[in-house]
């Protein structure tokens, strides 16, 4: 009689607890744009800075806004006089854990009268104030860059923790009162 090979099951892979990350996100700055809409004449009463089509499913992160800072890092102060902006806030999904195509964004084919939820990871939009330092920056320039700083603040091993921002476009808002 033969005996009948014992067959271990392979263990689940297990993630270690997110962590943050010691070196540095990549950051993003724009070519020079123009800003002199922003000038002493024009009546606006708030700015925002618009930002469509962020990727946000690897790590979490704070993306810091500098105007006209190409050289801002994750410890540059958050001041006017630095440039700073404003922030705003990514809850990652902390990488695909599933089999490949899992975690792929498949919604083209959706009737608009679909009232399911949209896949967890379609593309977010941020909007934010950046008012008083495109004032600043267009007091003494016409053109300025937009940098945006990623600051990791949880990431697990599916994660990269260098490369983090990924987004289709932005662009500069007004409101007049």
């Amino acid at each position: 009689m033969a005996k009948a090979s014992a067959r271990k099951t392979p263990r689940p892979q297990r993630l270690a607890a997110p962590r943050r990350p010691e070196t540095m996100a990549k950051s993003f700055t724009s070519e020079p744009v123009a800003i002199e809409f922003a000038d002493a004449s024009h009546r606006f009463v708030r700015a925002d800075l618009e930002i469509n089509g962020i990727a946000h499913g690897e790590a979490s992160y704070e993306g810091r806004i500098f105007l006209d800072n190409p050289k801002a890092n994750a410890k540059t102060p958050k001041t006017i006089e630095e440039g700073y902006a404003g922030s705003f806030n990514i809850f990652g999904h902390g990488g695909c854990l599933g089999d490949p195509g899992h975690c792929d964004i498949n919604e083209h084919n959706r009737d608009p009268y679909d009232f399911r939820a949209p896949h967890p990871l379609t593309l977010a939009s941020k909007r934010v104030t950046v008012t008083a330092a495109l004032r600043a920056a267009a007091r003494t320039k016409k053109k300025a860059t937009i940098t945006i700083v990623p600051v990791v603040t949880a990431a697990n091993d599916l994660c990269d923790t260098k490369d983090v921002f990924h987004f289709e476009r932005m662009q500069f808002v007004t409101y007049n009162g």
